[in-house]
């Protein structure tokens, strides 16, 4: 009996470790996290046993994952948690909204078949909750079901939801459906919400072209080319790195057509640099010709103001170049 008290007492001391060490565990866990720590949370987490993890627990890995971009992972989590508590609803929305943009499948493609799946279970025991409707019904949208999406999107115009995105979704839809004339009635209300959506601007030019309307096509499919279309400092930046990768690569010819294009979008400082850079394609391009007039503008444009150290290498490259094809 001695040894029976005695094996039961130590197994007792043992859970009441290992509960202990949980609880530091979990403890240690959201710490990390409210910090935002959330690689170090994580540690804390997994060194918890599977069997151990609680609900809270599962959340708590779920939200570090999500926070660090660990979007593969998120699925193993996502799907735990749910079907522990079909109803958990703040991992029911992130997770639903995840599947219907696509972030977890490699191609980027959505999985609205899942989204639907996890809504309508939802859905039997609240069918008024308006965000998780809102993901039905774009996953409806997203499968191509129309009428159903309809059906959802109605719904939610009933229980009062007339934001942006519900409004958005219903004049797609109805412009999916070839309906141009209902689509134009809500693409219109969404955009006065928003004005400043570039593909909302975009399709509602789409039907308002359809349904006669060419000047006011116009109008919103100017306003969808300028927000679609970078900025000048943007485009600048970009075509001034592809052609520093083409330099790196020694392709002259890329490397100038880069150039060329920087000219468009360059400030007067910057245009300078830009003879240099191009003179040197030139060069290389054996087009003497024009070699000697970027690199003469460059010197022109240097002459009288101050340089530093690169521009002064630049300079006396350029000035020994110039000698050098005279001779």
């Amino acid at each position: 009996m001695r040894r029976i008290i005695l094996a039961l007492f130590t197994i007792h001391c043992a859970l009441f470790t290992a509960l202990a060490q949980t609880d530091s565990l979990r403890s240690e866990s959201r710490r990390w996290a409210e910090r935002g720590y959330y690689g170090r949370s994580l540690d804390a987490i997994r060194l918890i046993p599977d069997d151990s993890l609680a609900l809270d627990d599962m959340r708590l890995h779920y939200e570090a994952l999500s926070n660090l971009g660990q979007e593969d992972s998120l699925v193993q989590w996502g799907e735990k948690i749910l079907k522990q508590d079909p109803y958990c609803i703040p991992i029911l929305l992130d997770y639903t909204s995840r599947l219907n943009r696509g972030v977890h499948s490699e191609s980027g493609v959505p999985n609205p078949t899942r989204v639907i799946e996890i809504c309508e279970q939802y859905k039997k025991r609240d069918s008024t909750h308006i965000l998780v409707n809102r993901q039905l019904a774009e996953a409806y949208y997203h499968i191509g079901n129309y009428d159903r999406a309809l059906l959802e999107l109605k719904h939610l115009m009933e229980m009062g939801d007339t934001c942006f995105s519900t409004l958005y979704t219903t004049g797609l839809t109805y412009q999916r459906m070839g309906d141009d004339s209902s689509a134009y009635d809500y693409l219109y209300h969404a955009y006065q919400k928003n004005d400043h959506h570039a593909y909302c601007l975009f399709i509602l030019g789409i039907v308002c072209n359809r349904i006669g309307l060419g000047g006011e096509a116009l109008g919103y499919l100017d306003e969808a080319k300028k927000l679609m279309m970078p900025d000048r400092r943007t485009l600048y930046r970009l075509h001034r790195e592809l052609a520093e990768a083409f330099n790196h690569k020694n392709e002259a010819d890329f490397r100038l057509e880069e150039l060329l294009e920087c000219v468009k979008y360059a400030n007067d400082d910057e245009l300078p640099l830009l003879d240099y850079d191009m003179g040197q394609c030139y060069l290389k391009l054996k087009q003497r010709d024009k070699a000697q007039e970027h690199l003469q503008k460059f010197l022109d444009a240097t002459q009288n103001r101050e340089y530093n150290n690169n521009i002064k290498y630049k300079r006396e490259n350029a000035q020994q170049t110039l000698r050098m094809m005279m001779w």
